[in-house]
């Protein structure tokens, strides 16, 4: 189906037949009448309900995953800098003093935070398309699915989308107006992308290369927007920087260097980049299919990498740069480099494809590609018990089916509140999320520091049967009078019911736990 409006009667008759044709004729109809920010209203909403919807079914056989729990405990004291930078933990931090800690709540968050990304994005491309081509590219990102069906949990990734966006819009817009908010606000956003995930430093290189390109850069320049934009940024990041420095990269350091860099020739770094662009076509498939529906001319196509006006050559570095720059990178220092960490990096997406005033993109084209993103949205919510169902009979998340079980049970076990608890990873992974009131014992229960945070808050140690090492702590708890017990968890979804899991739960009171105990 082509997103050009048929020029013939005949072919205008034939659009109108049947129910598809007067569902189009609808869709384009309310689009040419409604007012434009009452469509765009709709459809955040419309997505943000739907998106809650199959999140919350979709994850109903499975607890909240093991990045919340994580996200959470940093959430409980406030700092500039985690094992990630801060701005999740943050968030966290400012979401659960609203709203209490439940799962939908959870949910809730996810959706929220990538709305306000496609709110943002909305204003963005309406800065610079028509209203016709910045909703048909609103429902293009809607189809991606790292706007969707992969933001099933707030992380490190998720949470840049809405600053990112941020950071473009108010670019561009100092570019052009050369005004000192605008500059400020984008050296500002751009920061609070960093510090979501170091991943955004990739937007500040593509700001970086579009300030010292282009006929207009000399006029930038001289305004002195460039040293606001630079003003801005290092407010915000400035207290993250002295937190780096202060504690030499701390965890967030030893993160990045343990899980993020890898080692690996040049051959395997070229192959890992390779992959990931072509993985990053894959995301922008469905857009880059409404562009073909179009039927652009080789003008049109010759023109999308680098475009003949200077605010369309501007979009074009924003969105190459800190696209391919991170495959340009891994040659040189290979690190785990993979096209799911690209969340934000699509906003100017529409606007590279879809610019050219040499397409015919008309109320029609955006309605149908309206009506696909909601086609595509309400089938993903129609399965969502199924994939719920696969969740739990495949096994797929096993421990993540058990994780309130588990504290409940622990909480159950002495009759008062966990206050610090320890065990086997795939287990207490999961915990924080599900015991508000407590921490997780980082040092080794054998060692001094451990017995001593024992001896004080007592301990909670969740064991699986294949966990040797969990189970002798358990044992010697258990030896100095630690009340212990096992139990066999089954998680059920509507009819379903998930394999069994055991684990051994074991309580030690503040003051239960002698010297060497758990040795």
């Amino acid at each position: 189906m082509s997103f050009i409006k048929p020029r013939s009667s005949d072919a205008n008759a034939s659009r109108s037949a049947g129910f598809a044709g007067r569902l189009d004729d609808a869709a384009a109809r309310f689009i040419d009448k409604t007012p434009e920010g009452t469509v765009v209203l709709l459809v955040l909403l419309a997505f943000a309900l739907l998106w809650t919807i199959f999140d919350a079914v979709s994850l109903a056989a499975v607890d909240a995953h093991p990045d919340v729990s994580e996200a959470i405990l940093w959430a409980r004291n406030f700092a500039f800098g985690y094992k990630h930078p801060p701005l999740t933990a943050w968030l966290y931090m400012a979401w659960f003093a609203v709203f209490p800690r439940q799962d939908w709540a959870a949910d809730l968050l996810n959706v929220a935070v990538v709305t306000a990304g496609l709110a943002v994005t909305w204003r963005l491309l309406r800065d610079h398309l028509d209203s016709n081509r910045a909703l048909l590219g609103l429902f293009a990102l809607i189809l991606i699915p790292l706007y969707d069906v992969k933001t099933a949990i707030l992380n490190a990734n998720t949470v840049m989308v809405p600053f990112w966006a941020a950071a473009l819009l108010f670019y561009l817009r100092a570019r052009r107006c050369l005004g000192f908010l605008d500059a400020f606000l984008a050296g500002a956003f751009a920061s609070f992308a960093v510090l979501g995930k170091y991943w955004a430093l990739f937007l500040v290189a593509g700001m970086a290369v579009a300030a010292f390109t282009g006929p207009g850069a000399k006029r930038f320049w001289r305004s002195g927007a460039p040293f606001v934009v630079a003003l801005g940024a290092a407010i915000v990041i400035a207290p993250h920087a002295w937190w780096f420095i202060e504690q030499r990269g701390g965890t967030n350091y030893a993160f990045i260097r343990d899980t993020v860099v890898v080692v690996q020739s040049f051959g395997g770094a070229l192959l890992r980049s390779a992959r990931y662009l072509i993985n990053c076509v894959a995301y922008a498939i469905v857009p880059i299919i409404f562009l073909m529906l179009l039927r652009p001319s080789k003008a049109v196509l010759g023109e999308l990498a680098w475009p003949a006006d200077e605010d369309r050559r501007q979009i074009a570095l924003l969105f190459f740069v800190p696209l391919v720059l991170p495959a340009v990178v891994n040659l040189a220092l290979p690190y785990r480099l993979t096209a799911d960490w690209t969340y934000p990096n699509w906003a100017l997406l529409p606007a590279v494809l879809y610019a050219s005033h040499e397409l015919a993109v008309d109320e029609r084209a955006a309605a149908r590609a309206g009506l696909v993103a909601l086609a595509a949205t309400l089938a993903l919510v129609i399965v969502s018990p199924v994939i719920a169902g696969v969740r739990l009979t495949k096994a797929q998340d096993q421990y993540r089916a058990h994780f309130r079980q588990v504290a409940e049970l622990a909480d159950s076990v002495d009759g008062k509140p966990v206050r610090l608890y320890w065990g086997t990873p795939d287990i207490v992974d999961g915990l924080a999320f599900y015991l508000p009131g407590a921490q997780r014992l980082t040092a080794d229960p054998g060692s001094a520091e451990g017995q001593s945070a024992a001896r004080t808050a007592g301990l909670l140690a969740a064991c699986l049967p294949s966990d040797a090492p969990c189970l002798k702590i358990a044992d010697a708890l258990t030896a100095a009078g630690a009340r212990t017990q096992s139990a066999t968890f089954t998680r059920h979804f509507l009819w379903l019911a998930g394999p069994p899991l055991t684990v051994r739960i074991t309580v030690a009171a503040p003051g239960q736990i002698p010297a060497h105990a758990a040795e």
